[in-house]
Formats: C-alpha cells, sequence, structure tokens
C-alpha cells in the first residue's frame, strides 16, 4: 500500500511538491539528537558544528585542545565511536555512520582541512593516526553503500573493509581512499590520487590506483632549506 501511495505521489507534479516540503519542515523540526544514551564528550572547541544523531548509545568523544569547524558528524546507527585527539584540527566536513558498531578514530595532533569521512556497513572502522596532515577535498569510506552482484553466483561481491592511516602520513588534496585502503607510517599519498590497497611505511604513491613511485622518504610541515 505504501509503495502505491508513493508511486502515485511521484507522478503528480503538485502533490510531489507539496510532500517535499513537508519532509524539509519535518527534517527542520526534528531533534538533533534523537535515541538513548548518546554521549556527547567535548574537551575541545566546537565552531559551526552540526551533530545529527538517530539511534542508541553512540559516543562522540573530542579530547582537549582538538578545534572543530564548519563540519557535520552525522549518525544512523547504534553504539558507533567517534574520537578526535588532542589538539586536532578539523576544519571542514562531515563525519559520516550508516549502520551499528562504527568506529572514526583520529590521533592526537592531526589536522585536516575538509573531508568526508564515512563508515558504512556494522562494525567498520577508519582509523587515523597521530600527526598526520590531511589537505582538502579528502574522502575516505570503508565500503560502496550498495551491492555489486556477481552475475554467475548473484553473490555480492563488495562488502565493506576497514581503512587504516599510520601515524605522520600527509594526503594530498582531493585524495580517495576507498574500502581496504591502508597507508603505513611516514608515508605520502599525491593530490588526486584513488588507494585502494596497501601502502608500505616511507613511501610516496601516486596515480589511479595509487602506486608507489618513491621509497625511503620522510617528510615535515615545515619547508626546509640547504645552507652552506
Amino acid at each position: 500500500m505504501n509503495q502505491k501511495i508513493k508511486s502515485i505521489v511521484k507522478r503528480n507534479k503538485v502533490l510531489h511538491t507539496f510532500a517535499q516540503i513537508l519532509l524539509a519542515v519535518k527534517a527542520k523540526l526534528a531533534l538533533p539528537i534523537r535515541g538513548r544514551g548518546n554521549r556527547i564528550i567535548n574537551k575541545g572547541v566546537f565552531l559551526q558544528v552540526r551533530i545529527d544523531i538517530d539511534g542508541n548509545n553512540n559516543i562522540v568523544d573530542i579530547a582537549k585542545g582538538a578545534f572543530l569547524t564548519n563540519m557535520t558528524i552525522y549518525i544512523r546507527g547504534s553504539n558507533n565511536l567517534l574520537r578526535i585527539g588532542a589538539y586536532c584540527k578539523f576544519k571542514g566536513g562531515c563525519v559520516w555512520f550508516e549502520d551499528n558498531n562504527g568506529q572514526v578514530i583520529i590521533g592526537d595532533h592531526t589536522s585536516i582541512e575538509s573531508a568526508h569521512l564515512a563508515v558504512t556497513e556494522p562494525g567498520k572502522r577508519i582509523t587515523i593516526g597521530e600527526d598526520c596532515m590531511l589537505s582538502a577535498g579528502i574522502d575516505i569510506r570503508t565500503g560502496d553503500s550498495h551491492s555489486i552482484l556477481d552475475t554467475a553466483t548473484g553473490k555480492r561481491i563488495n562488502y565493506a573493509q576497514d581503512v587504516t592511516i599510520g601515524n605522520h602520513v600527509w594526503i594530498g588534496l582531493n585524495a580517495v581512499l576507498l574500502k581496504g585502503a591502508s597507508i603505513g607510517n611516514n608515508s605520502i599519498i599525491s593530490t588526486k590520487a584513488v588507494v585502494t590497497q596497501p601502502i608500505p611505511d616511507h613511501s610516496i604513491a601516486a596515480g589511479v590506483p595509487a602506486k608507489v613511485i618513491k621509497s625511503n622518504v620522510d617528510w615535515l610541515r615545515e619547508r626546509t632549506y640547504e645552507t652552506e
């Protein structure tokens, strides 16, 4: 019955427009945190941060000295955990949970200009280590949010996987990290790279898909110059 009503509304422009208005009003009137046992532990600073939770027993834990601005924390599900470490800076974007028992863990002293971090499917995790430097337009996701099926077996072949970033990793502008990606300590990911597999420590990776183009490297936040 509900599907039949939806079909009628979609075919009628007036009804469809009216339905869209009602949904927009409902969204504005909805409480930003819905459910039981949700906890916001904020020892840092929020500036224009929107928190939208619908579920139970979710935890948002922001450590001392962390600074979050111009971003959204969106949770649909229960028992999820967002933990942002001490003196982190997250200057724009979104942290997104779609299911239950997901985790996003960001280590101390990490800076993020802007990023979309999406944990999809139960029990999956994004881990970003300490002293990492993420540029703008970064996209990190544990899954595809939709199913891809093998035509021979009819079975799904794109289940979500954890994404892991080590300590002191530099990720360039508009880079993408997809399910199963992992980046070793002290490595560098180039602008617009798409990471789909493990990248070892002390490496530079670039391209689509990303491949190691140089090994035995390290990096510093500050510029250095040779002196005579």
